[in-house]
């Protein structure tokens, strides 16, 4: 997409936190620097994420961008790719949910929890489990703001883990909430 702008206006403020949100779970961005391609990917389970994956498609497509999917040998996993200085450089920003409105934060939680959680239609839960607290932290003041229930916690040390990650249960209020996760769209 070289030259064209990129138009960030063609989406709801919702539909940019879910990106925003996705992006902080799923997603990755690099810059090569031999080819000069400004990079980024989301991955997703291509069983189990096929409707996230046409969502993201469809997104990234709303605003001029033309993603390219790529099965992941290695892993069970669809990498969707696009190439964009504009969107690179927006998702760059380090987000303070403090400062954004209502719906880019239900739309960024919404985006974390397809990327993210993990959603018990049985027992009736969503978790979100990342290694960044101060998301989950931020992602708390927002539900509680909306009176939707959540609790953080540190998750034990397994023996696959690298680090420590948090876990954040999120009471299934939220399906109340005009979200965009699809996921919870389950429940």
């Amino acid at each position: 997409m070289r030259g064209r702008e990129l138009k960030w206006e063609n989406l709801s403020v919702k539909e940019r936190g879910y990106l925003f949100g996705l992006f902080e779970g799923d997603g990755y961005k690099i810059y090569d620097k031999k080819s000069r391609h400004y990079q980024i990917e989301f991955y997703l389970n291509s069983v189990k994420d096929k409707k996230i994956i046409k969502y993201v498609v469809y997104l990234l497509s709303k605003i001029g961008l033309k993603p390219n999917l790529y099965q992941d040998k290695r892993y069970n996993c669809k990498r969707i790719r696009v190439y964009s200085k504009q969107l690179f450089e927006i998702l760059k920003r380090n987000i303070n949910l403090q400062n954004k409105t209502k719906d880019f934060n239900l739309g960024f939680v919404s985006g974390l929890i397809d990327s993210e959680g993990h959603v018990r239609k049985d027992k009736s839960y969503i978790m979100i489990i990342t290694t960044n607290k101060r998301v989950l932290e931020d992602c708390e003041r927002y539900l509680n703001k909306v009176k939707i229930d959540s609790n953080i916690s540190k998750r034990i040390l397994s023996i696959k883990d690298k680090c420590f990650s948090y876990r954040m249960y999120v009471s299934v209020k939220f399906k109340n909430l005009l979200h965009l996760s699809i996921k919870t769209k389950r429940l």
